[in-house]
């Protein structure tokens, strides 16, 4: 008889555990999930911060470039030595040649202009208002 109380025991142990595992995680998982949410948020860099960046990477580039043309929707220009060609595809504007890169994404239009010395881009988003930049002097 000593036997099935022992045996009854440690099964009734094994269910205890097994409940304050489950209240543990039941409190864990509210808190997992609010700290998920914000760590989400701060991933997603707003647009302005990236399209400040892209120009600021354009500028380095057109800064150490040389023999500009410029059309209204296309920069052409010699970067060490290339033939490099900044306009716009799919929405994205983009420098082609050797290779593609990306520098400003989900663009409605995009309009260079040579005034002077200086090179300007004005892009805008789809519903928003265009953004004038200065590219760089050359």
């Amino acid at each position: 008889m000593r036997r099935r109380t022992e045996r009854r025991r440690s099964g009734g142990y094994i269910i205890e555990q097994l409940l304050i595992s489950l209240a543990v995680c039941a409190f864990l998982i509210p808190i997992t999930a609010a700290i998920l949410s914000i760590l989400l948020r701060s991933l997603q860099m707003p647009l302005r911060s990236q399209d400040e960046t892209g120009i600021a990477q354009l500028r380095h580039i057109i800064n150490v470039s040389d023999e500009f043309e410029c059309n209204s929707a296309e920069l052409q220009f010699r970067h060490h030595g290339d033939q490099q060609s900044l306009h716009l595809s799919n929405g994205n504007l983009v420098l082609t040649n050797p290779g593609t890169q990306i520098f400003l994404t989900d663009l409605s239009s995009v309009v260079f202009e040579l005034q002077g010395d200086m090179v300007y881009l004005t892009y805008a988003h789809p519903e928003k208002e265009p953004v004038r930049r200065c590219l760089g002097h050359i």
